[in-house]
């Protein structure tokens, strides 16, 4: 689709955008009887209210809402009083700003601050949002003072705890916002929800819900999912009975009288798109974009009925922060910065993730050997989460532990489970890699490379020259074959064991360890009690990729995934 440019006269900008984008021009005057309405959108922000890398400890050109602030107070002169904010989701959890404001839970909510202060008129409740506990989000969603919807979400006695919908008045017309949410909630947080909400199918509320909108006499429909796309769900659907995470398009497609869909979850773009004859738009995750929705609406008497819808996204990157939400955060700024750069512990050589998920490293056996020694398992499990991920030469500091373990709220558990399920479980894992696939492209992209999981307390081959499912060529424990009818213990992070990523082989795994401890602390005990880290307390090579020269291709390959793709140069040599 053609796509709209919106405009002003001027843009406060450090300098022009460097890639091209749209200009944020004055809409033409419309004929007397249409009007111009914008919608405009943010999602997954996780926390990022500055353009500020805190594990890099250095700026960040493409991100936060300062710049958002900015690309909005822009917006809104060039469209006076024809303008809408939305946000689909996953705000509360991502940065050491986050961090901080779950330490002061007692204190205003920075990022909620900061949506206030831009004028938000609803936002979504992601899957994120219930991390903390729904006490944490209650507090917050009190704080906010714009509507946090979400209308997929009940009490067991049926009635909901939150808002569903919200409506304003723009330009005349009467719009309508329905949020929903991911029912994976269900799996991911499944001990913090169960017997206190229920997050149930999104397509059935939404279309009760947008029907209920226009019987009400709103003249436009705007529904704000935090939801993937389409495609399968990172979980199974069918053995755990919970709805799908990806369905913005089926929505799109099979409820009648949507005009816009904005979605998130994904971390992914999508500018302009119609689904099912609604304007479907996804903004760059960590406030990297706002989506443009320009909506044009004409009156027929006492009718108003939308004409014609255009997109497109404004990126964050050359605008400028503004600086009244630069002062806003500046004290939340300040402490996230000494908390991340507080020094745990030292290491005299240098640890690096960049090739964790083509070959054993001592950075991940690091958190490998942790969480063995803590939930006194036979083996351990983890992800290489961040190829950015590294220690040293020199202080380890807290940004190195929340770099190279970034979901702080993940809590260490452990399970019995069979030498059946163990193999079953890194069959599933080599997924990561494509089968058949030429030597520039073995990593398949769909697959996240947080769900390539990596164990510890076996010895194992994955053989990527093989087909899916029969990869495991070698596995065995201290030197003697894993047989099907073998048990051992296993520890991994809660996630994962509610079957968070697609892990089905686990449910039923009898919980062994569960004391609520969580992981990143752990690592970070571990840090101050060593006081001086050296891979060889932790490093034990177990597991490698066959045939040998097939490391360095897939190492090629994933640096070639723009969301995978680590900073430095060549894999480190451990």
């Amino acid at each position: 689709m053609r796509r709209l440019c919106i405009a002003v006269a001027c843009l406060a900008c450090a300098r022009p955008a460097p890639l091209p984008s749209p200009t944020i021009a004055a809409v033409a005057a419309p004929p007397p009887d249409t009007v111009q309405l914008v919608i405009a959108g943010t999602t997954d922000v996780h926390g990022w209210l500055r353009g500020w890398d805190y594990f890099a400890n250095a700026p960040d050109s493409t991100r936060g809402l300062t710049r958002v602030a900015t690309i909005m107070d822009s917006v809104r002169a060039a469209n006076p009083d024809r303008v809408v904010l939305v946000d689909a989701g996953d705000d509360l959890q991502g940065t050491a700003i986050t961090s901080i404001a779950l330490r002061d839970s007692l204190q205003s909510n920075p990022i909620i601050q900061a949506m206030n202060a831009l004028r938000y008129d609803a936002a979504v409740i992601g899957n994120h949002e219930f991390n903390y506990g729904l006490s944490y989000l209650h507090r917050a969603v009190a704080q906010a003072t714009f509507p946090m919807l979400v209308a997929n979400v009940f009490r067991p006695n049926g009635a909901r705890p939150y808002m569903s919908s919200a409506v304003v008045t723009r330009a005349g017309a009467r719009v309508a916002i329905i949020g929903a949410t991911t029912p994976g909630s269900m799996i991911w947080d499944r001990d913090k929800l169960l017997g206190r909400v229920e997050v149930r199918d999104i397509l059935p509320t939404v279309r009760a819900s947008v029907s209920d909108a226009r019987a009400q006499g709103a003249n436009v429909v705007v529904v704000v999912l935090h939801s993937g796309l389409d495609g399968p769900s990172s979980y199974d659907t069918v053995a755990t009975g919970v709805a799908s995470e990806n369905v913005a398009a089926r929505v799109a497609r099979e409820v009648p009288g949507i005009d816009l869909v904005v979605f998130g979850h994904s971390h992914r773009e999508l500018p302009d798109t119609t689904i099912g004859g609604a304007l479907v738009q996804q903004p760059r995750n960590f406030a990297g974009s706002v989506s443009i929705a320009t909506l044009t609406l004409v009156r027929e008497g006492s009718r108003v009925r939308v004409a014609a819808k255009r997109g497109h996204v404004i990126r964050a990157r050359g605008h400028a922060e503004q600086e009244a939400m630069l002062a806003l955060t500046e004290n939340a700024h300040e402490r996230a910065q000494t908390h991340v750069a507080e020094a745990l512990g030292t290491t005299p050589v240098a640890w690096r993730a960049d090739s964790a998920r083509v070959m054993d490293t001592p950075i991940i056996d690091f958190v490998l050997e942790v969480q063995r020694r803590v939930a006194k398992t036979d083996l351990s499990s983890t992800s290489a989460f961040n190829l950015n991920a590294g220690f040293g030469p020199g202080p380890i500091t807290r940004a190195d532990i929340a770099e190279l373990y970034p979901y702080e709220n993940n809590r260490l558990r452990a399970v019995r489970i069979t030498g059946r399920q163990l193999r079953d479980y890194l069959e599933f894992s080599a997924r990561y890699f494509r089968a058949g696939a030429p030597r520039d492209s073995l990593i398949d992209p769909s697959i996240p490379g947080f769900n390539f999981d990596i164990v510890s307390g076996v010895e194992y081959v994955i053989d990527i020259t093989k087909p899916i499912g029969a990869r495991i060529t070698s596995l065995a424990r201290n030197g003697e074959p894993v047989r099907d009818a073998d048990t051992f213990t296993m520890a991994l992070n809660d996630y994962r064991q509610s079957g968070g990523g697609g892990y089905a082989m686990l449910q039923g795994a009898p919980v062994v360890h569960d004391e609520g401890r969580l992981i990143r602390e752990l690592l970070v005990d571990e840090v101050r009690r060593a006081g001086t880290l050296r891979p060889t307390d932790y490093f034990q090579r177990n597991w490698r990729i066959a045939p040998d020269s097939m490391a360095a291709a897939a190492y090629r390959s994933m640096r070639r995934l723009p969301f995978d793709r680590p900073r430095v140069v060549a894999p480190a040599n451990p």
